[in-house]
């Protein structure tokens, strides 16, 4: 692990760059956008470069490229294209970073899937089937080069019933979970180099995500990893992951729209019609058709006609895509005035009244009604009585949120007390605080 310390120190940097770049993008009109949403590709023709070379001409900010590259990790496309298209145009300090940023994200990806590895044949030895996607495998299988493709973690997809076994195996290893979430577990390595994210499901519950481990384990197919065979995603199935993370975050990373652009220079031939029928039987056509739209809309590439046939009869996209566009080098957490929240745009994305209520049932009905784990804590049953359970919630709930209420009620200061006592109160003022009387209150008000 010794000898992956200076990765890590790297990667460490480019985060610290990236996380920079945020703070001061104002408008996605800067030709800095424009250059980089035409370097973010693997290839282009003739008339690509003319753009790129006549891009580079203009007043660019370098700095400002970098670090937005490194902030949408589309670092490693950015620095190929400039380096084999106008390396002259680029200064050489920004270049020579974009070169050392390059080599370093190389060589910690090329670490990671070694590790990646280790971690599969670990729970096969232990018979517990796992899916390995995003990170090292779509480097591969998208890009055909795991240079070309930035990421930090290695994201393991298991079975639910199999989920606390392989955390356990990986504990067993020396990681420690970090954060965790109701689909998902983040964990770290004992030296801080190596993070897993450990999934039983895809999404958070509330994301309308059709694609199960049960599904997904039925269409594998094998992808060639460090010269190890590993079980992957057939096309259809990464077309419909992709746009799934594309869609589920509130600004949709540049790196996730190059991750469908190069799916669709791969996989041009594929067959589309069934691919979208696929989709529509998992309540998924929507999302595909916003992820290949969007793609479309900011890096130009050209759609296959059936999915253009298609977008005809879903007008309402374009104006997701139209939101998305501007949301993708928007700064602010908050919407923009007149746009959609999160919430709003996620309902309008989806196509079914089902996977449309499903969110407000989790929140409303599921998360009221059903009995969690604290219940149980409160009185552990046996489970002939389990049913019970959900009769003990709705007390708990009123015990917990009605005691609150009550002593929040209780502890209100009230006027009369305040003015037939003399009581001294603290008033915080800027960084002092001044010391007031009932009798000064009395005073002033006369």
């Amino acid at each position: 692990m010794n000898g992956a310390l200076p990765l890590v120190k790297a990667a460490i940097r480019m985060r610290q760059c990236a996380v920079s770049a945020y703070g001061d993008i104002s408008t996605a009109s800067r030709p800095e956008v424009d250059l980089l949403c035409h370097c973010a590709r693997t290839q282009g023709g003739k008339q690509h470069a003319k753009q790129i070379k006549s891009l580079a001409k203009k007043d660019i900010e370098w700095s400002y490229v970098l670090r937005m590259a490194l902030a949408h990790r589309v670092m490693p496309l950015v620095y190929r294209t400039l380096s084999f298209t106008c390396p002259d145009a680029v200064p050489k300090t920004i270049l020579e970073q974009f070169r050392t940023h390059f080599y370093a994200n190389a060589g910690r990806n090329l670490f990671l899937t070694k590790e990646l590895i280790k971690l599969l044949h670990l729970l096969e030895s232990h018979e517990v089937p796992a899916i390995a996607y995003k990170g090292p495998t779509f480097a591969v299988s998208i890009y055909g080069n795991l240079a070309l493709r930035q990421f930090g973690d290695l994201d393991i997809l298991v079975q639910e019933r199999d989920y606390d076994r392989a955390r356990h195996l990986l504990t067993s290893q020396g990681f420690r979970p970090t954060i965790e979430h109701e689909w998902e577990s983040e964990l770290i390595d004992e030296s801080g180099t190596v993070a897993v994210d450990l999934h039983k499901r895809i999404t958070t519950r509330e994301f309308s995500c059709p694609l199960s481990f049960k599904y997904l384990s039925r269409r594998l197919q094998p992808t060639r990893l460090a010269g190890t065979m590993v079980p992957g995603l057939c096309p259809e199935d990464t077309l419909l992951m992709l746009s799934i993370q594309l869609t589920k975050d509130r600004h949709p990373q540049l790196a996730k729209i190059c991750d469908v652009a190069e799916f669709l220079r791969v996989h041009g031939r594929l067959n589309w019609v069934k691919a979208l029928k696929q989709a529509k039987i998992l309540g998924g056509e929507r999302i595909v058709l916003f992820g290949l739209c969007l793609t479309s809309n900011l890096l130009g590439v050209a759609l296959p006609p059936e999915v253009a046939r298609e977008l005809r009869f879903h007008s309402s996209i374009h104006d997701l895509v139209n939101h998305a566009s501007q949301q993708v080098f928007y700064p602010s957490d908050e919407a923009p005035p007149g746009q959609l929240t999160a919430q709003q745009f996620h309902w309008l994305l989806r196509e079914r009244l089902r996977d449309k209520l499903y969110p407000h049932y989790l929140r409303y009905v599921h998360g009221v009604i059903v009995p969690c784990e604290l219940d149980r804590r409160l009185l552990s049953l046996p489970r002939e009585l389990s049913f019970l359970y959900y009769f003990i919630r709705p007390v708990r709930l009123i015990g917990k949120h009605g005691l609150l209420q009550i002593r929040r009620a209780i502890r209100r200061p009230r006027s009369h007390d305040l003015y037939g006592h003399d009581q001294k109160t603290v008033v915080p003022v800027g960084s002092e605080t001044k010391r007031i009387t009932a009798e000064t209150i009395r005073n002033n008000s006369s």
